[in-house]
């Protein structure tokens, strides 16, 4: 077991006896992550892969996509793809602020029924995050809630709208050490209203201003998560020496060639 945070650890047990040749060794390892003492299967199933021909490298390690799905339904499972945002989260060079007059310039009866109050957003996952290999790219749908509220002045909060949210955002996936770490970029956004507090009122007035805060704060947030890594299945005391990834169907690989420190 390799412990991940509080959360999560990965399980890198193998599931069959090693394969033996002249040449190499084969390991067939699990590769899961579960939640902290509490082993879930999640409700998919792992498909089937083989590596390719190469031996360029001293090792290779390949990992599914099931391993990445499988860490997004820990989290989900959790409880911690959510996120409160309040303004002073949003860079202070951004053109929108998170307040009643901001949101009220696109929908007035924000401004009108809590005029010069702040304002929070909370940002939840609906479903497990879905993670898809294909051929040099790697993609991440999440489907969600956006909840605005506006914040009174004795801190109590009034909800003003809930709007679904369905995004897809690319994945760019690097090897630091004995971690594998990724960074997300946003591709695509769609907003629908789910329920609406203050009255009726068009979901594509606001989409510039979410749109800014997923690439601003959402995305920044969970980069900073990724880019602490999480760990690959090590032999002994080794070092990986210039790894590179390649995004295959449902698996990347990894080609390295390894340093042994005793």
């Amino acid at each position: 077991l390799a412990k991940v945070d509080k959360y999560a650890e990965i399980e890198y047990s193998m599931v069959s006896s090693p394969a033996v040749s002249q040449s190499s060794i084969d390991l067939n390892l699990k590769g899961e992550f579960y939640n902290i003492g509490k082993h879930q299967e999640p409700p998919f199933t792992p498909a089937a892969f083989s590596l390719p021909s190469e031996n360029n490298n001293m090792l290779y390690m390949a990992l599914s996509a099931f391993t990445a799905n499988s860490a997004a339904f820990v989290y989900n499972k959790a409880g911690v793809l959510s996120l409160y945002i309040t303004d002073d989260m949003v860079p202070k060079s951004s053109p929108f602020r998170l307040d009643t007059k901001t949101f009220g310039v696109f929908i007035p009866q924000i401004a009108k029924q809590y005029p010069g109050l702040m304002m929070k957003l909370l940002v939840r996952a609906e479903n497990n995050p879905s993670i898809t290999f294909q051929p040099k790219n790697a993609t991440l749908q999440a489907t969600g809630t956006v909840t605005a509220y506006a914040i009174q002045h004795n801190g109590t909060l009034s909800p003003l709208f809930v709007l679904n949210l369905e995004s897809s955002v690319s994945a760019d996936v690097f090897v630091r050490g004995l971690s594998v770490a990724g960074h997300l970029t946003l591709n695509e956004m769609k907003l629908s209203l789910g329920t609406s507090y203050v009255g009726p009122f068009q979901v594509g007035s606001v989409d510039s201003v979410l749109r800014t805060v997923l690439k601003t704060v959402v995305i920044p947030i969970v980069n900073v998560q990724l880019d602490e890594g999480y760990p690959l299945p090590a032999l002994g005391k080794m070092n990986l020496v210039k790894p590179q990834i390649q995004i295959m169907k449902d698996y990347m690989l990894i080609g390295t060639d390894v340093d042994f420190t005793g």
